[in-house]
C-alpha cells in the first residue's frame, strides 16, 4: 500500500514537472499583435519603431527573431507593452536584465513627482515563456499577460 502511495506521488510530480516546463507554441509576432488588437485596448499605446527598441530599452532587434513593441507617446507615461521572441533561450536572461534595468530607470526618474507612474512600474510584470519574454507596465498589465499567455 504505501508503494503504491509513493508510486502515486511521483508520477504527479513527473506530470507536474513535465506540464509546467514553461514551454510555449511556436506563434508569430503577426499572430501575437492581432490577438492583442482583438482582445485587448492596445489601440491605445503605439507600435514603436524598431530604433525605439534601442532608444529605450537598450536592445538590438536584429539580434532576436522578431519582437513586438507599444508605447505611450505622451512623455509622462511609462505605459509599454514588449514581447520578444528569442532564437535562443539563452537570450532571455540578458533581455530580463535590460528590461529589469528599463523598470529602474524609470522608477529613478519619476521618483519624487509622478506617484502615479511609479505604482505601474512598481507593478510591471516581467516574464518568460518559452522562448519569448513578456513586459508590460500598464492599469491592464493582467489583462495584457493574460492575453498573451492564452495566444502562445
Amino acid at each position: 500500500m504505501i508503494k503504491k502511495g509513493f508510486f502515486v506521488v511521483i508520477l504527479i510530480v513527473f506530470l507536474l514537472l513535465i506540464y509546467s516546463n514553461g514551454d510555449a507554441k511556436d506563434v508569430s509576432m503577426k499572430d501575437i499583435d492581432k490577438y492583442l488588437k482583438a482582445n485587448t485596448e492596445i489601440e491605445q499605446l503605439v507600435k514603436a519603431k524598431n530604433r525605439d527598441l534601442m532608444q529605450f530599452i537598450g536592445l538590438n532587434y536584429e539580434d532576436f527573431n522578431s519582437h513586438l513593441y507599444y508605447r505611450n507617446v505622451e512623455a509622462l507615461s511609462v505605459e509599454e507593452l514588449l514581447i520578444i521572441k528569442v532564437n535562443s533561450i539563452k537570450q532571455l536572461a540578458t533581455l530580463k536584465n535590460a528590461v529589469e534595468k528599463r523598470v529602474e530607470d524609470q522608477i529613478s526618474t519619476f521618483e519624487g513627482y509622478g506617484p502615479n507612474q511609479v505604482a505601474l512600474l512598481e507593478d510591471a510584470i516581467i516574464k518568460t515563456k518559452g522562448n519569448y519574454l513578456f513586459f508590460c507596465v500598464s492599469k491592464s498589465a493582467d489583462k495584457y499577460e493574460e492575453v498573451f499567455l492564452n495566444v502562445i
